[in-house]
C-alpha cells in the first residue's frame, strides 16, 4: 500500500506486501484472461462441431442436398473439410474487419504497409488450418489439441513480453508459470475426449472469472463508490470516513466469505463430480470464499493505506489526484 510521501509503492514498511499483493494480481489477471479465452475456444469448438462435424448435422445434411452431395465418401470430406474451411474464412473475416478499421484510423499522411496484413492474414489462416487439420486426426484427444493451441498462443505472447520487457515483467513470467500449470493440471486430468462438453467447463470458468474479478476490481479501484459523501466530509477527516467505508465492506465481503466456506465445505463432504468432465463439485463452489477472503484481504488494506494517507484501493482518477498532491509536497518539501 502507498504511504504518504513515497513514490514507489514498495517502499516502506508494508512494501513487501504491497509486492505480494501485485503478483495476486497478475495470476488472478492470467487466470481470467485464460478462462476467457479458453471458454470462448471450448464454446466455439463446441459449436463447430455440433453444427457441421457430428454425423447428424443439419447444416451437414441440407448442404449436401445444395451440393448434391450423396455418397458417404463425399459426405466424410464434407463433415471434415467444412469445419476448417468455416473457422478459416471467419477468422480471415475478422481480421480483415480489424484491418480495415485500423486502417481509417491511421492519421493522413502516415505510411502503413499494405502487405503486412495480407502476409499475416495468410499466415494466421495456414496455422489454423493445420491446427484444424491435427484436430481432426482419428485417435487425436482433445487434451492434446487444446495444450498444442495454448503452447502456440503462449510462444507468441512471451516472445512479444521478454522482447518489450514492460513494466513489472518477471511478475508476469511468475503468474504465466502459476497460470500454465494449472491449465496442464486441469486440461491432463478432467478434460475429456471429443468437443461437446464445453457447456460445463465454461460454466465453471465463468464462475470463476465473476468471482475473482470482485477481487481485481478492489486490487484497481474499480468498484462502485459514492462520490457525493466525500465532497461534504472536511479533508482533516476524509481519510478515516474513507477507512471506515472500507473496513464495512470488507465485513461483508468476510460474512459473503464464511458463507462461501459453508457451502463449499458441504460439496466437499458429499465428493460429488461433474457429470461428463468429472471435476469435483467443490472446484466451482471455492470459488465463492476465495474470491471474498481475497477481496475482504484488499479492503482492510485499503482502509489501513487511507488512513496512513495513501492511495491503494482508490479510484484511478482519484489515485492520480493523491500522487499529484504527494509530488507537490516533495517539491515544496
Amino acid at each position: 500500500m502507498a504511504q504518504s510521501g513515497d513514490e514507489n509503492p514498495y517502499k516502506g514498511r508494508f512494501g513487501f506486501l504491497r509486492r505480494i499483493d501485485d503478483w495476486i494480481f497478475m495470476v488472478e489477471m492470467g487466470i481470467l484472461w485464460t478462462f476467457l479465452a479458453v471458454s470462448a475456444v471450448m464454446v466455439f469448438l463446441d459449436v463447430m462441431y455440433r453444427r457441421l462435424a457430428a454425423p447428424d448435422s443439419k447444416v451437414a445434411d441440407l448442404t449436401a442436398r445444395i451440393f448434391g452431395i450423396e455418397s458417404p465418401e463425399a459426405m466424410e470430406t464434407l463433415t471434415t473439410v467444412g469445419p476448417i474451411a468455416t473457422g478459416l474464412i471467419g477468422i480471415g473475416l475478422v481480421y480483415f474487419a480489424f484491418w480495415t478499421a485500423e486502417e481509417h484510423a491511421v492519421e493522413e499522411g502516415s505510411e502503413r504497409s499494405r502487405i503486412k496484413p495480407i502476409v499475416e492474414t495468410i499466415v494466421a489462416c495456414a496455422g489454423l488450418g493445420l491446427i484444424g487439420w491435427i484436430m481432426i486426426r482419428p485417435g487425436f484427444e482433445s487434451r492434446w489439441f487444446y495444450l498444442l493451441l495454448y503452447a502456440l498462443c503462449s510462444t507468441a505472447w512471451l516472445y512479444d513480453l521478454v522482447r518489450k520487457r514492460e513494466p513489472r515483467w518477471v511478475g508476469k513470467l511468475l503468474a504465466f508459470a502459476v497460470v500454465t500449470a494449472l491449465f496442464v493440471h486441469v486440461t491432463m486430468n478432467y478434460f475429456p475426449d471429443g468437443y461437446s462438453w464445453s457447456k460445463e467447463l465454461s460454466l465453471i470458468m465463468l464462475l470463476w472469472v465473476g468471482f475473482l474479478g470482485a477481487s481485481v476490481c478492489a486490487h484497481e479501484g474499480k468498484h462502485i463508490q459514492v462520490g457525493a459523501l466525500k465532497r461534504v466530509v472536511p479533508r482533516s477527516i476524509s481519510r478515516y470516513t474513507e477507512a471506515i467505508g472500507y473496513l464495512a465492506t470488507g465485513a461483508f465481503c468476510f460474512f459473503m466469505a464464511l458463507l462461501g466456506w459453508e457451502y463449499a465445505r458441504e460439496a466437499l463432504q458429499l465428493e460429488g463430480r461433474f457429470e461428463q468432465t468429472n471435476v469435483p463439485d467443490w472446484v466451482a463452489t471455492i470459488a465463492v470464499p476465495a474470491a471474498f477472503a481475497m477481496t475482504m484481504i484488499r479492503y482492510i488494506a485499503a482502509a489501513v493505506s487511507a488512513i496512513l494517507g495513501g492511495s491503494y484501493g482508490a479510484a484511478p482518477e482519484e489515485e492520480a489526484v493523491v500522487a499529484a498532491t504527494q509530488l507537490k509536497k516533495g517539491a515544496e518539501g
